[in-house]
């Protein structure tokens, strides 16, 4: 991997001046050095995740790319959310960004509001996310004005850079990828894989009903920091120093997720059993997959909200539950009012038709009644 990015920082912008068609570079960044990160990929996660990258479509690109794309949400770069490594326009460094799919928000709010919506976005998931260990919410710069690029940068959740000439070795290299992709994971977890454009959406709105939080207020986490100084970071949050793709024990996740060990475990214990993850005894201890504390946490927010265990169960899993359990009700109710309509129909329709066969009683009023006509014929 360290050979394949420094080939590109190196080359580029060599072979850009040259033709784009049957470029050797091109090709290289194309086939090996996707092979590569996807081999690096599926050495943890085979078969999960689709790997590609691009230096250009038929002409030569500004800013090429490397991109991790979780089968569930997207295979592409032009919607949803990824892992991708972005280089940057001069060829002085490389960036490796959880990102966004621009394409799906100037599609959906137009060029200028796509560009505050997608920056809302970012924010909104550095929130759900909380700490991220080594890696930092610092914005990138991908050295262009170009509508992509900008796009990009707006788009970056988190991620780190390597500068030219300082590109770690494959096996650093291999281990952020897979923590970064870890992270992915974390937040696939929590949005869910249905429905996501609408969720996207509808997280957007949250986080516009919401003001920023102080830097305290959102896990002590900046959203912006010196990724030079990154390590002073991670130091400050010694507790979050095992790294992102340890598995954790339960007082880990607890202290991660802000609960006590006993609400943590029982919390643990249910999202394991509705088949979110599955636990391990390593040494002795039981251990959980590194998205655990975010799901725990999520399901005592919603459980604090007043939710049922199991309605909160059915929302992280994406609400569909819900949902069609509250239109299975309402369809019962309707029915039921159906059946009741029917049957005072039924009913009604009998009463008049017994009115309608049941002959006059010809009793005193009757007579009295007949007998007053009669004296008014004889006037008249």
């Amino acid at each position: 991997m360290q050979e394949a990015i420094n080939r590109v920082l190196d080359r580029y912008l060599i072979e850009k001046k040259k033709s784009f068609a049957s470029n050797r570079l091109a090709d290289y960044l194309r086939g090996h050095v996707s092979e590569t990160v996807q081999k690096a990929v599926d050495s943890k996660y085979p078969g999960q995740f689709k790997v590609s990258a691009s230096a250009g479509q038929g002409r030569w690109a500004e800013i090429p790319w490397i991109g991790v794309f979780d089968k569930d949400i997207t295979e592409s770069p032009m919607r949803g959310y990824f892992v991708m490594y972005f280089f940057r326009s001069d060829m002085s460094r490389v960036f490796l960004s959880l990102n966004q799919g621009w394409m799906f928000f100037r599609d959906t709010y137009g060029l200028e509001l796509a560009k505050e919506k997608i920056a809302t976005a970012a924010r909104a998931y550095r929130k759900l996310l909380g700490s991220i260990g080594q890696f930092g919410y610092e914005s990138i710069s991908l050295g262009t004005e170009r509508e992509l690029g900008t796009g990009y940068e707006l788009g970056h959740i988190c991620g780190k850079r390597y500068e030219r000439g300082e590109v770690p070795d494959d096996e650093t290299l291999r281990r952020d990828l897979l923590d970064i992709v870890d992270i992915y994971r974390r937040l696939k977890v929590i949005i869910g894989t249905e429905a996501i454009e609408d969720r996207i959406k509808g997280i957007i709105v949250e986080q516009e009903k919401t003001p920023d939080l102080s830097e305290e207020e959102s896990m002590k986490v900046p959203e912006k920091i010196d990724l030079e100084s990154v390590s002073e970071v991670i130091a400050g949050e010694s507790k979050f120093i095992d790294g992102v793709g340890d598995d954790l024990n339960t007082h880990e996740v607890s202290e991660r997720a802000k609960l006590p060990d006993a609400e943590t475990e029982k919390y643990l214990s249910v999202l394991e059993n509705a088949g979110f993850f599955s636990s391990k005894v390593v040494d002795g201890e039981r251990v959980y997959p590194i998205e655990s504390p975010a799901l725990v946490a999520k399901l005592a927010a919603f459980s604090g909200k007043g939710f049922s265990i199991e309605e909160a169960i059915e929302m992280i899993k994406g609400g569909g539950a819900i949902e069609a359990r509250k239109l299975k009700d309402l369809e019962k109710r309707v029915e039921k009012l159906s059946n009741n309509v029917d049957s005072l129909s039924v009913q009604l329709q009998g009463y008049l038709s017994k009115a309608n066969q049941q002959p006059e009683k010809k009793g005193f009023c009757y007579h009295f009644k007949a007998a007053f006509r009669s004296i008014g014929k004889k006037k008249n």
